[in-house]
């Protein structure tokens, strides 16, 4: 019912100009209409701990990424609270003019060792990170420094459910690009075969899907790109401290730290605080430094977010404990949940449950059921996934204690059968 308005809609959309923003509204409606428009909640305490005030509500966490629990880490917020004192809330400028204090050096340092390579470029958000990277990477006459190659002779081939922000940059870049089914090996290759030679060629995937709740095959995808003499990138937003002996993420899972290309990490996530990296060969990084706009004409987060990340990095290399936890909650979690009954997707790696639902008003639904029983669990959409894919995804911590476990298994239970999604 609803693909058939947002396809009626967009026939229309296409006969005028929408200088009023009609169209828009219209969307806005339709989404009313099947009441799937998201009721974005005002949290009242740390929104990173297992248990939230929501909404003047006390409820349980189970949507933050918070997955170490090094956002409210005592040394985490001790380093942090000292460093707002010496050097305030913000650096004044870009790093290129004279906001590029001494710390934000020694963090990079902290990612390039993490991950295995041998220098990395911090910036502030994880999403600014991958918007502008790959015009960079494949497109550099339209940077700041060209390269002497020639224009749009580079492809970026791409996973079909990478992240926004991957497609975002990708088409920012305005090279070439093929899109692959996912984690589907056998159309990589074809794509990399149908090829020349002599073309640039850039693969890129996220190391650990989330939404889905597995890993990529990287150690195939690594030896596709030998054979076709492509690069490869990595998103390992959802790997980085999780994943590995030491945290370093997917490619430290496979053991191919080496192998990969480039590797992009997020800082809002395992990390607890907030920003991306990319790390790979040094003089790789010197070009980021003077032809990346988003690292170029933007200034850093603050000086004390950084420290804190110095320290959230520190703990993570021998965090073996802290992984040890989540990745028990996680099991704990799926057994008792598919033994009610629930299909959970993912590969048992990742610490994520998808909980996959198909109708977008049935996500809702659960989503604000679960709410009313204290469990706050995010729903994801169209558009975040496709269209009759919806589902809610359950984030376990290292600090949620058995008994946040419990509420959630028994809400679940109660609200499943009352909806009838298990017996």
């Amino acid at each position: 019912m609803m693909e058939e308005k947002l396809r009626q809609l967009y026939k229309e959309g296409r006969k005028d100009s929408d200088k009023r923003f009609k169209n828009m509204h219209k969307f806005l409606d339709i989404l009313d209409e099947e009441n799937i428009y998201p009721e974005i909640r005002l949290i009242d305490s740390a929104p990173t701990e297992p248990e939230v005030m929501v909404d003047g509500k006390k409820t349980i966490m189970f949507s933050s990424n918070n997955y170490l629990g090094l956002a409210a880490d005592p040394e985490v917020i001790k380093v942090t609270m000292e460093k707002a004192r010496e050097y305030g809330i913000g650096p004044g400028t870009s790093r290129l003019l004279s906001g590029n204090v001494r710390l934000y050096d020694e963090l990079e340092a902290e990612f390039a060792n993490l991950v295995g390579k041998e220098a990395a470029i911090f910036f502030s958000t994880g999403y600014m990170t991958n918007e502008g990277m790959f015009t960079v990477l494949m497109d550099p006459f339209t940077s700041e420094f060209p390269l002497p190659y020639a224009k749009n002779s580079g492809v970026i081939i791409s996973d079909k459910d990478n992240h926004a922000s991957i497609i975002s940059g990708v088409r920012l870049s305005s090279a070439e690009r093929k899109i692959f089914k996912h984690n589907d090996m056998v159309d990589l290759e074809k794509i990399l075969r149908s090829l020349p030679a002599k073309k640039r060629k850039l693969i890129v995937t996220e190391g650990s899907f989330s939404l889905e709740g597995v890993l990529c095959p990287l150690p195939e995808i690594v030896d596709l790109a030998k054979k076709y003499d492509a690069i490869t990138l990595i998103d390992d937003a959802h790997g980085i401290g999780i994943l590995g002996k030491r945290g370093g993420g997917t490619a430290e899972h496979f053991g191919l730290q080496k192998d990969v290309d480039i590797i992009m990490g997020s800082c809002s996530k395992a990390l607890g605080g907030m920003g991306g990296f990319v790390a790979g060969e040094k003089r790789l990084i010197d070009y980021f430094r003077i032809a990346m706009r988003a690292y170029m004409y933007s200034s850093p987060v603050s000086v004390c977010v950084a420290a804190g990340l110095k320290k959230a990095v520190e703990i993570t290399k021998t965090a073996a404990d802290r992984r040890k936890k989540l990745l028990d909650n996680y099991d704990y979690l799926y057994k008792k949940l598919t033994a009610l009954g629930f299909t959970i997707w993912g590969d048992q790696t990742v610490p994520s449950l998808p909980l996959i639902l198909g109708n977008e008003a049935i996500a809702v639904k659960l989503n604000k059921a679960l709410f009313k029983e204290g469990i706050y669990v995010e729903s994801f959409r169209w558009p975040a996934v496709p269209l009759g894919t919806a589902r809610i995804r359950i984030v376990p911590m290292s600090t949620h204690k058995k008994e946040h476990l419990d509420k959630l298994v028994k809400g679940l239970g109660k609200i499943g059968k009352e909806m009838k999604l298990i017996k």
